[in-house]
C-alpha cells in the first residue's frame, strides 16, 4: 500500500508560489502606504493654504486700503509639521481687488518639499 502525502517537489513548488504571492502582496501594500502618506501630506498642505487665505481676509476687516502687492514668505506649524508659505499678491483690473496666490511647502530636515499645494483667491476691501 502506498503512503499518501506530498512529495518534496510538490512542497517546494507550493512554497515558491506562496513566496511569490507574499512578495506581490507586500509590494502592493507598500505602494498603498506611500500613496496614503502623499495624499495626507497634500491634504494638510491644502488646509494650510486655506487657513492662510482666511487669515489674510480676516486681517482686512475694517481696513479700507487695498491689500499691498508683492511677495511674502511665512513659516507655520500645523499637524505637528513645519510648513513654508509663499504668498504672491498682485493687482487686478479693479483697484480694490487683489489676486492672492499661495504656495505651500513642507519643511523636512531644513529642506523644502513641494510646492504641495497652490491656492489662488481674491481679497477685496472690507
Amino acid at each position: 500500500m502506498r503512503a499518501r502525502g506530498f512529495t518534496l517537489l510538490e512542497m517546494l513548488i507550493a512554497l515558491t508560489v506562496i513566496a511569490v504571492v507574499g512578495l506581490a502582496l507586500s509590494s502592493a501594500i507598500g505602494n498603498v502606504v506611500s500613496q496614503t502618506y502623499t495624499l495626507e501630506q497634500r491634504l494638510v498642505a491644502h488646509w494650510v493654504a486655506e487657513n492662510h487665505l482666511a487669515r489674510v481676509r480676516l486681517a482686512r476687516i475694517g481696513n479700507t486700503d487695498a491689500l499691498p502687492t508683492g511677495r511674502q514668505t511665512e513659516r507655520v506649524r500645523m499637524s505637528g509639521r513645519s510648513w513654508r508659505i509663499e504668498r504672491q499678491t498682485s493687482q487686478t483690473t479693479h483697484p480694490w481687488l487683489r489676486r492672492v496666490e499661495i504656495e505651500v511647502f513642507e519643511v523636512i530636515d531644513g529642506d523644502d518639499v513641494g510646492p504641495l499645494d497652490t491656492l489662488v483667491g481674491f481679497v477685496g476691501r472690507y
